[in-house]
């Protein structure tokens, strides 16, 4: 049941949202509908490891765990730049589809095919939405997106996009060291040594290109990464946060509260 102080407040904020003119609260009702749909539809994270999350041993920690996220109502702004990325996404890999039809060797490999081609029976292939594909890796407890797997000229890539802001992007010399085990999680996965980093800018969809080569000893150090998290989920302790994490990733980390409370 609703406080009587609480009841006040929303009626205060209501009536001087009556005050606003019209099309000021046709906006600020817009943000908040897209705001609760958004919540709505949010889903509770598997506990698996996440290739994208794999920069700190303490957040693959919570994860597998289980632990709830704290955080804020993702505001519309944000929902809708989540939203564009996925729409950039899904015409980029139709463009890299089309490039067979103008005479290019260069063929969109359909990655549930791949992995049955290829007997990666250690793979289980979860779903595949359009040409994105859900995979599960058991062995490694490990649950990943894959934008797709591309021959081209007749060699096998896994293809990652990413979409970046321009300041980011136009600085940008080389795959982003974030996505470092990103890519070579993905490439413990498929046996792929190669993956092909696809930037794009959000202001004016420019985009640059980067190769990521994934050596024997990336694998066996992220996998191992995975076995020491398993070690400390075994034993119901949390991880030392890793010395080199930045504060900008703390500072976006859905357990950044829990972190704190825990300590270094």
């Amino acid at each position: 049941m609703r406080s009587k102080a609480l009841l006040n407040i929303i009626n205060m904020v209501d009536a001087a949202n009556e005050e606003l003119p019209v099309e000021q609260q046709f906006l600020n009702d817009l943000r908040a509908s897209i705001e609760k749909q958004d919540e709505k539809n949010a889903r509770k994270p598997s506990q698996s490891y996440k290739p994208s999350s794999m920069h700190c041993i303490r957040n693959m920690y919570f994860q597998v765990t289980g632990a709830e996220q704290k955080g804020e109502r993702a505001s519309s702004e944000l929902v809708g730049i989540c939203e564009s990325g996925t729409d950039r996404h899904e015409r980029i890999q139709q463009a890299v589809t089309d490039m067979k039809d103008t005479g290019i060797d260069c063929e969109y490999v359909n990655v549930a095919d791949y992995v049955k081609a290829h007997n990666l029976d250690y793979l289980q292939v979860v779903k595949q939405s359009g040409y994105e594909t859900k995979l599960f890796y058991p062995d490694l407890n490990m649950s990943f997106l894959c934008d797709g797997i591309i021959r081209y000229k007749g060699k096998y890539y896994i293809l990652e996009i990413k979409t970046e802001t321009s300041n980011k992007f136009w600085d940008q010399k080389g795959v982003m060291p974030e996505h470092y085990l990103q890519g070579t999680a993905y490439s413990v996965a498929f046996g792929i040594n190669q993956v092909l980093f696809l930037y794009e800018c959000r202001d004016n969809c420019a985009k640059k290109a980067y190769m990521f080569n994934v050596t024997d000893e990336m694998k066996q150090d992220l996998v191992g990464k995975i076995n020491e998290c398993d070690g400390y989920v075994e034993r119901h302790i949390a991880p030392p946060k890793p010395e080199d994490i930045t504060k900008k990733a703390c500072a976006y980390c859905g357990y950044a509260d829990l972190c704190k409370s825990i300590g270094a």
